[in-house]
């Protein structure tokens, strides 16, 4: 079974989204790690097991798991609703806020090709197709 190109794009931008996320996750574990003088275990336990399930997330989306593209959208939705309170709320230099606006834009980004894209839904059916053929 060969992959037609809307399929070969929903796979290209499916790994490319999902790269962009986990490089913002790894951002917001620095940075929330980075907020205290001392560096506490249980900070760091919480965010690699937040990280691993981010990465499990995205590895079920690539195969095309509907349940998993559902729960990204809302944790995504979440996402661009807390970065767009911090944007407003909190009270830094703009430039400051320069990862906030990233977040947003990428989890913006996501939400849309995951849950309207024509080339996510024919990759996602690929997916599923190649699963059960």
């Amino acid at each position: 079974m060969e992959m037609d190109f809307l399929e070969k794009l929903g796979k290209k931008r499916t790994i490319l989204i999902s790269i962009s996320i986990l490089i913002i996750s790894l951002h917001s574990i620095y940075f929330y790690i980075s907020t205290t003088p001392e560096i506490e275990t249980k900070k760091i336990t919480q965010q690699v097991i937040r990280f691993f399930l981010t990465v499990v997330l995205l590895l079920f989306i690539y195969k095309g798991k509907n349940w998993a593209r559902i729960a990204a959208l809302i944790l995504f939705s979440i996402g661009v609703l807390s970065g767009l309170i911090g944007i407003f709320t909190i009270n830094q230099d703009i430039l400051l806020k320069t990862p906030l606006f990233v977040m947003v834009f990428i989890y913006s980004f996501a939400i849309h090709f995951f849950g309207f894209s024509e080339s996510f839904k024919a990759f996602a059916w690929y997916q599923n197709e190649k699963e059960n053929y």
